[in-house]
């Protein structure tokens, strides 16, 4: 995972190369190759290189074109390497070069904006148009490369992280209030704001264009085509194009230059993806360039998965290395913070720099995960709308019922009501019932009411980017799921953790293809008789161990919450709490929240209550830890 930066001067200005050097050398992390420098008149771009393909051995960045008018800054893959290939031949242009940069290139000078659209692959980039004097941006469809920029009439920022933007003295940080209360609901769905005034995320699947004088332009280059629809007969049929692009998905990031790590969990996903890998090597579809697995180990109890990570292991004869983790020390999420000025890394993923950092000793710097396959395949509780709305109750009691028996009969029936009836109400009605609730502060408590109403926040949460109409309300679900807010940011923090350790993450569930299968899928091949990823399951067979694809458990990490609290303070943790002296939130009911989250048996037997609790009260200190570093620490 390379780093790039980018810096375009509207009003004429030359560009200081002083500040491009350090927006470069603050991700230095993200590229141990080195770096390179273009600057000419106003503007200016860097690469941060990390090698981790064979053809990138060969390539220098930032690549301009013959003429020297068009100039790219890459950080990225292309996966549909001989597609793109083929099709720039086609049009009867040449390739200097094997290299990605240079597939890249050649798309935007054949196709122009039209270029993200024709790439496959994880990417980011940012392209310099001498002719039509414009900067061109664009970010891969599931967000899986970061982006930032800032953009004023007087010039523009972007770069892979963001704190890059913040090496600009000109920048004045400012909190984003509108966002900061989206973290403290735990509910995040911007897909475009930070945690700062002004700094922004490109959204993913997006392309962006500015050109001075001209107002900034934004424009969706890829969605999913709800028409589209899948027809197959039989669950086999299924299960075989499942089977199919998936281990087209695995195989693309088996593209490498040394040696591939992998997340071995236990769960379905990340086992899923290992085995895969493995299957291709065996079957003389890949090669092997050194592969291990990293695993963490935890004591008998709701977290420990050793059980099902062994069966892995020895059915494929896997490399594996398992390390039993300690609890991070709690000046580990404040160093989180001075490092990338953003939101602390979450208690449940820490541990995994212990596996990162390992990985990296061993010269990897590619690791697989099984990242995005709970919403790919997972299931969506909107199928219970379906089932009503064509009066199949006999299905709705049944897919209840098996529910019940696991996750109990009170909760499933709870469940099963509200995401039955909601989606069959007008909207007037669902916004109308939402409004009142949240007055009454039943959904956030927490955060201060003034604060909630001066940012509008019950707006911001009922917002949806404008979506295609799919013919169920469940498959209208996963596709909002693919591009919801929370789930930007998750695979947003997965990437800041791995590119601190040199690591470029890959994730086969967050390939386009599997995107665009599974939102087409209908709830039966994700839902069967209380089994969710049935279609995973079933193209697995013989590939995965039976006690990993039948589990239906899985493992419980909130106890790493309870830790985390207790190692930052405990129930001193939010006393004299700034966030409650400026007013963003009830100082007195967060302490009433960690006193229960901290409570003897809170989190005893997988209980929800815990889950319900430990996301919030963390969003705080979150949230808390990110203002004090910022801005108590500074003195702005």
């Amino acid at each position: 995972m390379s780093g790039i930066s980018a810096i375009f001067n509207l009003d004429g200005r030359p560009v200081a190369r002083e500040l491009l050097h350090r927006m470069t050398d603050v991700i230095a992390h993200r590229g141990p190759d080195g770096t390179g420098l273009f600057v000419h008149g106003p503007v200016g771009l860097a690469n941060q290189m990390l090698r981790t393909t064979p053809e990138s051995l060969h390539e220098e960045q930032p690549l301009a074109d013959e003429s020297g008018d068009i100039v790219l800054t890459l950080d990225g893959r292309v996966d549909n390497r001989d597609e793109l290939k083929e099709a720039i031949e086609t049009k009867g242009a040449s390739l200097r070069a094997d290299t990605d940069a240079e597939l890249v290139l050649r798309s935007y000078q054949l196709w122009g904006d039209d270029c993200a659209r024709r790439i496959i692959g994880d990417f980011a980039f940012v392209i310099w148009d001498k002719r039509q004097r414009r900067i061109v941006a664009a970010r891969d469809p599931l967000g899986i490369r970061p982006f930032y920029y800032y953009l004023d009439d007087k010039t523009l920022r972007c770069g892979s992280e963001l704190r890059q933007i913040l090496e600009d003295p000109e920048i004045r940080r400012e909190p984003n209030e509108g966002m900061v209360a989206e973290y403290l609901s735990a509910y995040i769905v911007n897909t475009e704001d930070t945690l700062y005034k002004g700094i922004f995320r490109l959204a993913p699947c997006h392309l962006l264009i500015v050109e001075p004088g001209k107002p900034l332009r934004k424009r969706r280059y890829w969605d999913i085509d709800p028409s589209a629809g899948l027809e197959y007969r039989t669950d086999d049929q299924y299960a075989e194009r499942f089977l199919e692009l998936f281990e087209q998905a695995v195989k693309c990031r088996l593209r490498t230059r040394g040696p591939i790590g992998a997340d071995l969990s236990g769960g379905l996903d990340s086992s899923s993806v290992v085995v895969m890998a493995h299957a291709l090597f065996r079957a003389g579809k890949s090669i092997d360039p050194g592969f291990e697995t990293f695993s963490q180990v935890f004591p008998p109890g709701p977290s420990d998965e050793a059980e099902y990570i062994d069966a892995v292991v020895q059915m494929w004869n896997v490399k594996a290395n398992r390390v039993r983790v300690p609890p991070a020390k709690a000046s580990s999420y404040l160093e989180s913070v001075r490092r990338s000025l953003d939101f602390p890394s979450y208690p449940n993923s820490v541990g995994n720099d212990v596996l990162r950092s390992l990985a990296r000793s061993k010269g990897m710097r590619v690791n697989l995960t099984g990242h995005g396959g709970d919403d790919r395949v997972g299931r969506s509780m909107r199928h219970y709308a379906d089932l009503l709305r064509r009066f199949q109750l006999a299905s709705f009691v049944r897919e209840a019922r098996s529910e019940a028996t696991r996750i109990g009969t009170r909760t499933a029936l709870a469940r099963a009501l509200s995401s039955g009836f909601a989606p069959l109400l007008p909207n007037q009605i669902r916004r109308a019932v939402r409004s009142v609730r949240e007055w009454k502060q039943e959904f956030f408590p927490w955060i201060n009411p003034e604060f909630a109403r001066r940012v509008d926040l019950l707006e911001r949460l009922q917002w949806s980017p404008p979506a295609p109409r799919f013919p169920t309300f469940a498959q209208q679900d996963v596709y909002r799921e693919v591009f919801q807010g929370i789930n930007v940011h998750s695979v947003e923090m997965e990437a800041r953790s791995d590119a601190w350790f040199g690591l470029e993450g890959r994730h086969p569930f967050q390939d386009r293809r599997i995107v665009e299968f599974a939102v087409q899928l209908p709830e039966s091949q994700r839902w069967r008789q209380g089994q969710q990823k049935f279609v995973l399951r079933q193209a697995m067979r013989g590939l995965l161990p039976e006690l990993v694809r039948q589990r239906s458990s899985k493992g419980d990490f909130t106890n790493s919450f309870v830790v985390a609290f207790e190692q930052l303070g405990g129930e001193t943790l939010f006393d004299n709490i700034p966030l409650a002296q400026i007013g963003w939130i009830d100082g007195a009911r967060v302490r009433t929240m960690l006193r229960q989250q901290l409570g003897e048996d809170a989190c005893m037997g997988r209980s929800q209550r815990c889950i319900n609790l430990s996301y919030p009260v963390w969003m705080v200190t979150g949230v808390n830890l990110w203002f004090k570093a910022v801005f108590v620490e500074s003195g702005l």
